[in-house]
């Protein structure tokens, strides 16, 4: 079977398991573990989107997905807390309202903290994106008259109502949209556009200098990422039934960075790989002991942190593209080891390796090289 074959028998016996998935488990595996995962998941793919296909590690990513929470609390929330008495249009939207107008707040906000990080790279611009995302979040803590303050807006109802009700249905929603978005992301990353924007990542300077504008392909793509962590912000509020400033806080930012590294920054695929590992952590960490003398009596959440940081650790170490790449090195080998290439192969076959393929996307030609 050829390579190619066998990849499209591995997602087509994924889809199958993803789809079955909810109804042979519990409300807890269906919700708690698939669904969230499938959300966290979104919210990763805006940030690798951007680091892999762009160059900008963006850590206003929850702060953006947060705008589109608070979005659709304000607009579709049965019940406002007294202290919210600034918002100047009445609650209880319908959905097909509420939704598109609480994306739309989020594709804006991402286009305007583009707009203001455009001309920062590395560090610098990740510096930046964490000072405009703990921004929000002190803005909504401090911020009574529109956003509830410490308490946040409370009783938040999905169209198809709470997700006790009915956990399948929920879970599918957040599959169908995790399954869009992903094969939007990679399809737009073969577009014009994707391609200019990883010529951009790799040389700017080229780039501009071939006439493309650097900067509003930037910003197009902080709006396209705006607009991903939005899905994951709606889905998020739906999830929780609530949304308080706890939910876009520094601890959540840093919390998503790791669920993107750890996935693999480079492939889409590693949103949700890393979203899935992050979530397993999360949910098991109280019943796993940790053989270490000080830290047998540590509390839960010093436990997950722990957990969490020795697995990044780890995967940061061991393979810097992820849980993915580790993945792809070891699915290699078992190709290889199945095809039997190597030096024996080659001594009983008389020849030797193939010719290297050419890259995918071969890297432009430098124009003092061709003069």
């Amino acid at each position: 079977m050829r390579r190619l074959d066998r990849r499209w028998v591995a997602w087509a016996v994924l889809a199958v398991v993803l789809l079955v998935f909810p109804l042979s488990v519990s409300r807890f595996w269906s919700v708690t573990i698939g669904a969230h995962s499938l959300i966290l998941g979104i919210i990763a793919l805006s940030l690798i989107f951007l680091a892999g296909y762009g160059g900008m590690v963006s850590l206003a990513q929850t702060a953006i997905a947060g705008v589109a929470s608070y979005a659709v609390a304000l607009l579709t929330a049965t019940k406002l807390p007294q202290q919210i008495l600034a918002i100047p249009v009445a609650p209880d939207w319908p959905a097909y309202l509420a939704v598109p107008t609480a994306l739309a707040a989020a594709t804006g906000v991402g286009l305007l903290f583009g707009l203001i990080a455009v001309r920062s790279q590395g560090i610098y611009l990740m510096m930046l994106t964490v000072a405009l995302g703990v921004g929000f979040f002190y803005l909504t803590e401090a911020n009574y008259d529109y956003f509830g303050g410490h308490g946040g807006i409370p009783e938040v109802i999905s169209p198809i109502g709470y997700t006790s009700q009915n956990p399948a249905l929920f879970y599918y929603v957040c599959l169908a949209s995790a399954a869009v978005l992903y094969l939007g992301v990679r399809y737009l990353v073969r577009t014009p556009f994707g391609l200019a924007l990883q010529g951009i990542r790799d040389n700017p300077r080229r780039m501009r200098g071939l006439g493309y504008w650097v900067g509003l392909h930037r910003v197009v793509a902080f709006g396209i990422a705006g607009f991903i962590a939005g899905v994951g912000g709606v889905l998020n509020v739906w999830y929780n039934g609530s949304i308080s400033p706890g939910t876009i806080d520094l601890t959540r930012i840093i919390e998503l960075l790791i669920i993107a590294v750890v996935g693999g920054l480079a492939f889409p695929e590693g949103a949700f790989v890393g979203a899935l590992t992050f979530t397993l952590v999360d949910s098991f960490a109280s019943s796993v002991t940790i053989p270490l003398p000080l830290l047998e009596d540590i509390s839960f959440r010093e436990r997950f942190n722990t957990l969490i940081g020795l697995t990044f650790l780890l995967v940061v170490l061991f393979s810097p593209n992820g849980l993915i790449g580790i993945g792809q090195r070891l699915a290699g080998s078992w190709s290889r080891r199945r095809s039997g290439a190597g030096p024996s192969a080659e001594r009983r076959t008389g020849r030797g390796p193939a010719p290297e393929a050419e890259p995918a996307n071969p890297p432009l030609a430098d124009p003092a090289s061709e003069r």
